[in-house]
């Protein structure tokens, strides 16, 4: 007999009951078990666990989540914000938005298993949402951030009431070389030299970078710094406090892989991954700007040539990198995945004006990008 519950915590279901679904470090007990002891963001879990015989077959993890924090769904979709504060401003008291992915992942995930209907299992998860949306009087329920190689949420979420919009590029790699020399033979020429001329160039720089399994000890150095980098970016201060590396190191050390650069002894820089299974996200990173420059290239090998490298020995299938930084990116070997945000209201006058209002941006950026080619084919004929 199949039965639907919403859960508090994660601490209701198992570690390897989760985790044998997932391919994903972002979708594994120890990262949900890390958000919650650390509350370095603010969310409110609502997990939905389908079970069969009190064996979980699907899990979606979902959250109330508030504003100003990591990109969050009202961050990313301002008119959702504008709209709540119109109600609440009329006496419509309403929560904020229930959010369908894990937090600081740029992927909305379903985890069934395997041999189970999903298209099934997905319409019970579908219901489960609208009812703990008028229970809480949420406006919006979205799964921000869905891959287009997601073939269930993209075919079928439109049938439950959902409406999709264009949201961003992520980047991947696929890692299909048996060695770093391999990988480097699969670049252009002139990118092949550059990559080699920083490598040289940060070992120079005396720049040291190794790998660091216990990083307790270090937690508020790399809050610092990732602060630093975080608000260079996004001009306000990384949510990312010292506990929240600390319950990582804690709770996630065996998913962890972090990055030390060195510099005389001292650490100049990091970058942080999640690895399960097959599967490696590039988290974040941060810097020591007193000590690090940009002609040393300590990012670039923090952030690229030494994960991949070591991905490689490890027997990594695909790496996650964020969006930014395209070019610099499809030229060290990566690929664009498309991103789409999927939006449900759960009232109707709004859902009409949402509808449209959606309608009316896709055919903006749409025209956009037609200027934007139009302008380059100009370009390319009066240079001839």
């Amino acid at each position: 007999m199949i039965k639907i519950e919403v859960l508090k915590t994660i601490d209701e279901v198992e570690k390897e009951q989760i985790n044998s679904l997932s391919k994903d470090g972002f979708f594994t007990y120890e990262w949900f078990k890390t958000i919650e002891i650390s509350k370095a963001l603010k969310i409110i879990p609502k997990y939905i666990a389908i079970y069969e015989e009190e064996k979980i077959i699907a899990f979606v993890p979902c959250f109330i989540e508030f504003t100003a924090q990591y990109f969050t769904f009202e961050d990313k979709f301002p008119l959702i914000k504008k709209l709540r504060k119109i109600s609440n401003h009329f006496g419509f008291s309403l929560a904020l938005s229930l959010v369908c992915y894990s937090p600081c992942s740029f992927h909305s995930s379903v985890l069934i298993k395997k041999s189970y209907n999903k298209k099934r299992i997905l319409y019970l998860i579908s219901k489960k949402i609208d009812e703990i949306c008028k229970k809480e009087k949420i406006l919006f329920s979205s799964f921000l951030y869905v891959s287009e190689f997601d073939e269930l949420l993209t075919n079928h979420l439109k049938n439950f009431g959902y409406f999709n919009a264009p949201l961003m590029q992520t980047m991947y790699l696929d890692v299909k070389w048996s060695n770093f020399n391999d990988y480097l033979g699969s670049l252009e020429s002139k990118i092949r030299k550059t990559v080699r001329r920083e490598i040289n160039k940060n070992i120079e720089c005396g720049i040291i970078i190794e790998q660091k399994k216990d990083f307790e000890s270090i937690s508020l150095l790399l809050s610092e710094f990732h602060s630093n980098l975080f608000y260079k970016y996004n001009n306000k201060i990384s949510p990312f406090h010292p506990v929240f590396y600390e319950k990582l190191s804690e709770y996630m050390k065996d998913k962890v892989w972090l990055f030390i650069a060195m510099k005389k002894n001292k650490i100049v820089g990091f970058s942080l991954l999640l690895r399960h299974g097959k599967i490696l996200d590039v988290f974040i990173a941060g810097f020591d700007y007193d000590h690090q420059t940009k002609t040393d290239f300590t990012y670039f090998n923090l952030i690229y040539y030494i994960p991949i490298s070591a991905a490689i020995e490890e027997g990594i299938e695909k790496i996650h990198f964020r969006g930014g930084a395209k070019s610099i990116k499809l030229r060290r070997g990566c690929k664009e995945e498309n991103i789409e945000m999927f939006v449900k209201c759960h009232n109707k006058l709004l859902k009409f004006i949402l509808n449209w209002y959606i309608q009316i941006k896709n055919k903006y950026r749409f025209i956009r990008f037609i200027i934007s080619k139009l302008k380059y084919i100009l370009r390319k004929l009066i240079m001839l």
